[in-house]
């Protein structure tokens, strides 16, 4: 069982590892359904990787949950079986699937049916420009299109030696070989940039109806999940905040 206390306390900062930081982390207790522990991380970052690994062997929960298609999931299963720790492929969601063990591994991110049903929903309710749908539109497109793509690179992992790698793998200043303090420290750097950048421009309209949309899916199905047991979920820290937000008013 997922115990706030024991979490906050893991992540405070006395705890002594600067990149298990409680301001990228959320533990939602719940009254008759399962503790949620949401787990915020800078894709292919190594401090993300490690902050990933620890706190699923940490909580050991029955479900985990990956901002993941649910038809790309099995290619990072296969990379989770890799023989090195973490694994070679995958970034921090083959990390904590590795990390995770015989936990169920559950893909909560678009595109799937839910988000195309909310979207769709929303184009038509909402009085939105012709370049939003096709913006929109397009993304989906895509979305699926990679989706297959890590699903046909599953199958062919499957029954041949190789590990196809489908997604294009993002590299920092810094590396697993580094001090934490080091790992930490870049983190924040490019969270720091990254803010800085997104405060300077204007988002998209589509851009931001993609992100709602999204992050309302991924907070439905985790609501579903929360039914069956303590769950821990792997998510962009772009999404930290809106899930905790949403899944918090839904309680």
């Amino acid at each position: 069982m997922i115990d706030c206390a024991d979490i906050a306390a893991k992540t405070a900062d006395s705890h002594g590892d600067p990149r298990l930081d409680e301001r990228y982390v959320r533990c939602l207790p719940a009254d008759g359904a399962g503790t949620l522990l949401l787990v915020g991380v800078v894709h292919d970052h190594p401090a993300s990787v490690f902050r990933a690994v620890d706190l699923v062997r940490a909580s050991d929960p029955e479900t985990l949950a990956v901002e993941l298609p649910p038809l790309a999931t099995g290619l990072f299963r296969l990379y989770a079986r890799d023989e090195f720790t973490p694994p070679r492929l995958g970034g921090e969601m083959s990390a904590a699937i590795q990390a995770g063990g015989d936990a169920r591994t559950v893909g909560i991110d678009a595109p799937n049916r839910r988000y195309l049903r909310r979207l769709v929903e929303r184009l038509l309710n909402d009085a939105v420009s012709t370049d939003v749908v096709t913006r929109a539109a397009r993304d989906a497109l895509y979305g699926y299109a990679h989706a297959f793509a890590c699903r046909l690179g599953s199958l062919v992992g499957s029954v041949t030696p190789l590990r196809p790698q489908v997604y294009d793998h993002l590299s920092y200043g810094t590396t697993s070989l580094d001090a934490p303090a080091t790992q930490a420290a870049d983190e924040r750097s490019h969270l720091s940039q990254r803010q800085v950048f997104l405060d300077a421009v204007e988002t998209p309209p589509a851009v931001r109806l993609i992100d709602a949309v999204r992050d309302a899916t991924m907070a439905e199905r985790l609501s579903e999940l929360r039914t069956d047991g303590d769950l821990v979920a792997i998510v962009g820290m772009e999404h930290l905040d809106p899930l905790e937000a949403a899944l918090s008013d839904s309680e």
